[in-house]
């Protein structure tokens, strides 16, 4: 996403450091501390900026999560179209600062129904997305799709990823290592099936 020209709808860089300093502060330190006091001091633009450039903090968390779903969305298609989409799809979602900021937008989420909204569209656009890869990487392989039906296994990798990188946040390891471990040998055993 590039923000180039002048006025509201394009700018000199200060609507866009907004964007990236809220998605900063909130990986760095959580959604609350996303006060348009903190965003403006971190992106170094007076705070009347912020609520220039968007009329609620509402509505600066929806720039900041649809900024970082494109660019992810992104990033994803041309992955998951690699020799190794399902090893793919694990690397993609054990990216910790990317969950890390998909957690406070969850969290965020339970709070505020406009973020609710936008982070259930995201959600179901990576889900097809993920699903639609795998079932390729399945089909190519000669998986049974009913024995291993391709949503069943986009969401296991996607979830057993994520949850790793949401309890190594908060120290918790016990058991990662043979999760990996474990999720490597079924990879492998899908890779090569067929």
């Amino acid at each position: 996403m590039s923000y180039t020209g002048h006025g509201k709808n394009g700018d000199t860089g200060a609507r866009r450091r907004l964007i990236e300093a809220t998605a900063k502060i909130m990986r760095d330190e959580g959604y609350a501390a996303a006060t348009s006091r903190r965003v403006a001091a971190e992106a170094g633009v007076k705070q009347a900026l912020v609520y220039y450039y968007f009329p609620s903090m509402d509505d600066l968390f929806v720039e900041v999560l649809r900024a970082g779903a494109e660019a992810s969305l992104q990033n994803m298609r041309a992955a998951l179209t690699d020799d190794d989409p399902l090893r793919t799809l694990w690397q993609i979602n054990s990216d910790s600062p990317m969950i890390g900021l998909n957690t406070e937008f969850m969290a965020l989420a339970n709070h505020r129904k406009v973020i609710r909204t936008e982070l259930k569209a995201y959600a179901e656009r990576v889900r097809d997305i993920e699903t639609a890869a795998v079932t390729v990487a399945l089909r190519a392989r000669g998986v049974d799709l009913d024995e291993y039906p391709p949503v069943v296994v986009s969401m296991l990798i996607a979830q057993i990823a994520r949850s790793l990188c949401n309890e190594s946040a908060v120290g918790v390891t016990l058991g990662h290592d043979e999760m990996r471990k474990f999720i490597d040998r079924q990879l492998a055993a899908l890779t090569t099936a067929g």
